[in-house]
């Protein structure tokens, strides 16, 4: 068959025969295709919002099982996404399978989150269990090993290639031949934080508890080890010194690994203290803690061996808030080989907001890819950007120009009083600010959440009225909030990356190009939430005359269509 064949083909078997492509989607699949033929190993799709980015990436996925007789993943960025493509998946009957973390499936023995399900708690062989073939995460995860495509999330598939599969016999997820990144603007930020250790207060607070539990019930004693544990992470606040950071991680790391074999106690005193009933609530609170500590272990361990194969001059001691260190690598080049690009065999790479492709092929480390882009074929007449140009937001000059920002606002929102809307405002202290500084009416309108489970309900209480406002730092990406659910957005400040951030500071001063792509990615991101379709239609209005830095510096990382929606308000 030729691929135009293998496509209708697809049309045809999942579609249905009344389908119509979008504009662009058949071309894109086709060069896709077609790029893999000529040998390429990376594509980068930029495709705009609404292009059906999903439909293209199943589709190729199919044309390569078929035509190729290859095997692959579907890669989605978070779990919102990954259950936008199953939903896709049972609509268009696709029987491929998808897999996420063993926390998000219940045990249907013992009615716990899976990663506490009856055959881990009691080290028992799945495969042994009575109830493994009806179970939700182990039936799941057969039918995604045994589908020639399996959709995964970035942080499962990162697991298994990086950490299963090295401590198996048996690989479950063996190496394929070709991965679809769907958001692979973030794929970078994604290995960054997959990497990061972090310490807080609570780490002491559980690892004392998982202490204390091992001494009453008579596992083990490691008071010692606790101790010296906590000696060390106080050092890491303490210490400045990156050779001295790395020495105290290395015994933190291995300090961890000495509660493993109480670990295997515990569970094997379950089995044998409550062979036919659930362990009481203290032991299952015990077995969560050392999940916890396994998961710490492994990320400090990860993080060691990446300083020790670069630098410690790569080691990034961030204190991103009170009581807590984060600990960064810069060495970003490493991280992507590594953990990333030797799994992922032929390569493509989705986003709508790639911005300078060139930046973009820089920073997650490829050095030749084919480049295609998509167009926006929504009509965008009804969507201006009004561009506020005199005033800047920038650390230095926003106090001068508060007073007319809030009043800004305010006359914004008048003028749309009928209307729900977004505000991004890039920190809680400045959403804050703008909160006590409205007008009553216009404050009663605001809806203001400080985390993400309040972000979901605040969410659902904008779509239940008409004319709330939706106000916070983190609404750039995430959000779908089409039609009537939003018809204005405002940007009080262009969104740059926070210089309180260690690691960013740091960063900037080796890559300024990254800092600022940053920025215009997360404003493109955060003006699409508002227009979802080829009949949506919102007004933006940013405030921030520092637009005019980006603009002028970084031209070709805005789309035309943005930059032709550009309407500029000298006031």
């Amino acid at each position: 068959m030729t691929i135009e064949e293998r496509l209708q083909e697809f049309q045809e078997t999942f579609l249905g025969e009344n389908w119509i492509w979008r504009h662009g989607q058949q071309e894109a699949i086709l060069e896709i295709i077609q790029a893999y033929k000529n040998n390429f190993k990376t594509i980068i799709l930029a495709a705009a919002t609404g292009s059906g980015k999903s439909i293209i990436g199943m589709a190729i996925a199919y044309i390569l099982n078929k035509e190729e007789n290859k095997k692959g993943f579907i890669l989605s960025s978070d779990l919102s996404l990954q259950e936008q493509y199953e939903k896709d998946f049972q609509r268009f009957n696709i029987n491929w399978g998808s897999i996420k973390g063993i926390a998000n499936y219940l045990c249907i023995d013992n009615n716990e989150k899976n990663s506490l399900g009856t055959c881990r708690i009691r080290n028992k062989a799945p495969k042994r269990m009575h109830c493994y073939n009806e179970c939700p995460y182990f039936s799941a995860r057969d039918l995604a090993v045994e589908s020639p495509t399996a959709l995964l999330n970035y942080a499962y598939f990162l697991i298994h290639m990086n950490y299963v599969n090295q401590h198996m016999d048996e690989p479950i997820f063996e190496l394929r031949d070709f991965c679809i990144c769907d958001e692979g603007h973030k794929i970078l930020d994604i290995i960054q934080n997959h990497y990061s250790p972090k310490f807080d207060s609570k780490t002491i607070e559980k690892l004392e508890k998982l202490t204390d539990f091992f001494i009453v019930y008579k596992v083990n004693n490691h008071n010692k080890i606790f101790y010296d544990i906590k000696d060390n992470i106080r050092k890491l606040f303490q210490t400045e010194n990156q050779d001295t950071l790395h020495e105290i991680l290395i015994k933190i790391e291995e300090s961890f690994e000495q509660y493993f074999p109480s670990y295997e106690k515990l569970k094997n005193k379950v089995d044998e203290n409550y062979p036919h009933q659930d362990p009481p609530k203290p032991w299952k609170e015990a077995l969560r803690l050392c999940d916890w500590l396994k998961d710490l272990h492994c990320k400090v361990e990860d993080y060691v061996d990446i300083i020790k194969a670069t630098s410690t001059r790569n080691l990034v001691k961030n204190p991103t808030k009170e009581d807590e260190l984060t600990f960064n690598c810069l060495e970003e080049s490493y991280m992507m080989h590594k953990y990333f690009h030797q799994w992922t065999g032929f390569t493509v790479l989705m986003s709508a907001t790639f911005a300078d492709p060139t930046s973009y092929m820089r920073s997650i480390a490829v050095g030749n890819a084919k480049y295609i882009k998509m167009h926006s074929n929504f009509n965008f007449n009804k969507s201006p950007i009004y561009f506020y140009n005199k005033r800047r937001m920038t650390y230095k000059e926003i106090n001068g120009n508060l007073s007319w920002l809030y009043g800004k606002i305010d006359e914004i929102l008048d003028k749309h009083k009928t209307e729900r809307g977004i505000i991004h405002t890039v920190s809680y202290d400045l959403t804050k600010k703008i909160y006590e500084n409205l007008s009553k009416k216009n404050q009663k309108r605001l809806l203001i959440y400080s985390g993400s489970d309040e972000k979901k309900q605040v969410l659902d209480i904008l779509k239940r009225n008409k004319n709330n406002v939706l106000i916070g730092p983190s609404l750039v990406e995430g959000l779908s909030l089409n039609d009537n659910w939003s018809r204005f957005q405002i940007w009080a400040k262009v969104p740059y990356l926070s210089l309180g951030d260690k690691f960013v500071a740091t960063k900037l001063k080796i890559d300024p190009i990254w800092y600022r792509e940053k920025a215009i990615i997360s404003l493109l991101q955060g003006t699409g939430r508002s227009i979802r379709s080829e009949t949506d239609w919102a007004v933006t209005y940013i405030l921030d005359g520092s637009l005019s830095d980006l603009l002028h510096s970084n031209r070709k990382s805005f789309s035309e269509e943005f930059v032709q929606r550009l309407k500029i308000i000298d006031e």
